[in-house]
């Protein structure tokens, strides 16, 4: 067996400055938050943490609030996706003709995408204003609005605010799509045209099962960052009126900052994130049993 020299170690120590760095910025906040949450550190009573051991967490349990939050969150979360893939698929598959339009339109989609959220929420916000707003008068036309912005409506508020998190996401579901769809062989679709099959046929089972595992990835990126939404939100309503969209995020925000709890707000964190790594787990199982 060849003795190991200092050349077979060159690539792992070009490795190590990377690992180091992520190790830092996303491991170690990781460990610390939970070791936060087994304390108690209320900042206008104590200004060092005190040992609590598992006390937040149970505390949590029959906390309302939180698990207010916390429906209202998976709410927010499915529906921002559900919203995407139905306006992102088809958007893809119209974009997927190879015609002057889709390729012009091609080139502006990702602009929702790329724009800041405080720019997208601000704008929101102005055609939403029951007084100046261009879609508040068009809602109001339709006998869907009132005289008062849908913003100050409870439930039109989580519904609006969801709505506006999926047409954001829309452009990142179109561009996935449309390179799952090119990456298709056509002969599949000859082949399928040959035996018979229709066009919502050759959809049904050339298109779909195409496009399934770029679908569930891309619906697992889309969640996460759904499940641990803030900004957009509080821009627009500050998770209001009366809590209707204080979800999750807004939660540690809010417990942080306002109530001057961060280890009440890192045991938040640490049960949202067990719960996401578990769904995450739950999806990515389902999908390989289904394959």
């Amino acid at each position: 067996m060849r003795a190991l020299s200092k050349l077979d170690f060159y690539p792992y120590w070009l490795l190590l400055p990377a690992v180091i760095v992520a190790i830092l910025v996303a491991i170690a906040p990781l460990i610390y938050g939970f070791v936060l949450s087994l304390h108690d550190w209320y900042l206008l009573r104590s200004p060092v943490p005190t040992w609590a051991g598992l006390a937040n967490y149970r505390e949590l349990l029959t906390d309302e609030d939180f698990w207010l939050a916390f429906a209202r969150t998976w709410f927010w979360t499915l529906g921002t996706v559900v919203v995407e893939f139905a306006i992102g698929i088809p958007l893809a598959l119209l974009l997927n003709r190879d015609t002057a339009v889709a390729k012009a339109v091609s080139a502006f989609i990702l602009m929702p995408w790329v724009t800041p959220f405080i720019v997208v929420a601000y704008g929101w916000r102005f055609l939403l204003d029951s007084e100046l707003g261009l879609l508040h008068g068009l809602l109001e036309t339709a006998s869907l609005a009132g005289d008062r912005s849908i913003l100050a409506d409870p439930l039109g508020a989580l519904v609006m605010v969801t709505f506006i998190s999926g047409w954001k996401g829309v452009p990142f579901v179109v561009i996935a799509m449309l390179a799952a769809l090119k990456s298709i062989p056509a002969e599949l679709y000859e082949a399928a045209e040959i035996d018979g099959a229709g066009r919502r046929q050759r959809f049904r089972f050339v298109t779909l099962p195409a496009l399934r595992n770029t679908a569930v990835v891309i619906g697992l990126i889309l969640g996460i960052l759904a499940f641990y939404s803030f900004d957009l939100v509080w821009i627009m309503t500050r998770g209001g009126p009366v809590d209707s969209t204080t979800i999750v995020g807004i939660s540690i925000y809010q417990t942080f900052f306002a109530d001057l709890r961060p280890s009440y707000a890192a045991t938040i964190s640490s049960v949202m994130l067990a719960v996401l790594l578990v769904a995450a787990l739950l999806t990515l199982r389902l999908r390989r049993a289904e394959a």
